[in-house]
């Protein structure tokens, strides 16, 4: 779930994230994205000066290999397990050379119980956007110059996952909040802190040792940033891309309220 990109990068300098270049795009708010959609993602790049710069780029969220036939193999790449991140062909280039933040006010994960699942909505709980660690892919469109589409290169990208919290640590299972993330699925998207993520999106290759390194310190720092969460259910609604708008993120009423 994204906020307007003007708003995002106004948060995002807020969060010790910045300083963000004023976004050369527009995407409108969203509250149910789905894989396949346009995500604003962070980059850091080097200008025309060889200063370092941090700017959002409207990416596919499911990774694009240079190889990929067409455009449907984006639509099983929204995901990368980071424990095979470094190996799988269709992501092992990008994690040594193209990482990237995929910023988000929330998302969703279905909870099993009782005659159906129930969708539950995970937020930071100081209001501060998650941010995930992610990679991104330039993709050439053969056919985009039959259908009259200018430019043909396509940006997506990926978002990595982990063990969820209190699965892999059962030390922590007193913290309400990783048990809770554990009891929803076992696993999780792999948010980063201000410094990991300036650490991440990094311009410039990782060897596969380095890579290795950031990997498990990314799974590890997981701990302390869903430590600062907040869950609660939100309407079943969620659960067809149609429905849109802010009130899917809100808590449904429950009997003791």
């Amino acid at each position: 779930m994204a906020k307007d990109t003007g708003d995002l990068a106004d948060e995002l300098n807020r969060a010790r994230l910045g300083p963000v270049q004023p976004p050369a795009f527009e995407l409108a708010p969203n509250w149910n994205i789905a894989p396949t959609s346009t995500v604003p993602v962070l980059v850091e790049r080097y200008d025309e000066t060889g200063e370092l710069v941090r700017e959002l780029h409207p990416a596919r969220w499911g990774l694009l290999p240079i190889w990929a036939k067409d455009m449907t193999f984006s639509s099983r790449t929204f995901n990368a397990r980071s424990e095979t991140v470094a190996s799988k062909p269709s992501f092992r280039s990008a994690a040594k050379s193209r990482r990237c933040a995929v910023p988000a006010e929330a998302y969703y994960e279905w909870k099993a119980g009782g005659a159906k699942k129930r969708p539950h909505a995970i937020h930071s709980a100081d209001g501060s956007p998650l941010v995930f660690a992610g990679l991104y892919e330039w993709w050439k469109d053969k056919d985009a110059e039959a259908r009259g589409e200018p430019d043909p290169w396509i940006l997506s990208c990926t978002v990595l996952t982990g063990p969820s919290p209190e699965a892999a640590h059962h030390q922590n299972a007193d913290d309400d909040v990783l048990t809770e993330l554990g009891e929803l699925h076992d696993r999780i998207p792999l948010a980063m802190t201000p410094e990991f993520t300036a650490d991440w999106i990094r311009p410039g290759y990782k060897s596969a040792d380095e890579l290795e390194v950031m990997l498990e310190e990314l799974r590890h720092g997981i701990l302390e940033v869903a430590a600062g969460w907040e869950i609660h259910e939100v309407d079943p609604g969620v659960g067809n891309v149609r429905n849109n708008g802010p009130r899917l993120l809100e808590p449904v009423p429950t009997l003791w309220e």
